[in-house]
């Protein structure tokens, strides 16, 4: 009798292991699907779609700015802070995530970011790395969105110019 506990117990756990996994992997794609559009709509300088991408009571705190609260003030923080896409081409934005833990309809991020710009035509232009922590919400339709983030870079350095151009 009590192999049969047992094996049932067994039974039992790995249904609801195996049926965990299925919303876990759907968080882990449409997770990835974010930062998708975040780095696509970063280097391509698309504040539109940026805004797109936090909550409505989403908070941001830029290395050496004030909290900026509320989606209204992050979409004209992103529309200040928009570099001029006919003057300057990012030729390089990357983030590289270290961690990401999903607790119930939240989830938390690190990771490393790697930029680099130039100016259009130029031979080189500059590059710069930091590091971002971010609290993700999951929204109704299954989509995540930044809820809170946080970040730093280094002092830009000049990049060697390209042989090629």
């Amino acid at each position: 009798m009590p192999n049969r506990t047992i094996a049932v117990f067994v039974c039992l756990a790995a249904l609801a292991a195996a049926q965990n996994s299925v919303p876990r992997s759907r968080d882990m794609a449409a997770i990835e699907e974010l930062h998708k559009k975040d780095a696509a709509a970063s280097k391509a300088g698309d504040v539109d779609t940026l805004a797109t991408l936090w909550t409505a009571d989403a908070v941001a705190l830029p290395p050496g700015e004030e909290p900026v609260i509320g989606i209204d003030a992050i979409r004209a923080w992103l529309n200040r802070s928009r570099m001029d896409t006919t003057k300057f081409e990012i030729t390089e934005y990357v983030m590289d995530f270290q961690e990401l833990r999903v607790i119930g309809d939240e989830a938390i991020e690190w990771g490393r970011t790697r930029a680099a710009m130039r100016p259009k035509g130029a031979p080189a232009g500059m590059h710069t790395t930091g590091n971002l922590m971010r609290v993700l919400r999951r929204q109704p339709d299954g989509t995540w969105k930044v809820a809170r983030a946080i970040w730093n870079l280094q002092r830009p350095t000049p990049e060697k110019p390209d042989p090629q151009r």
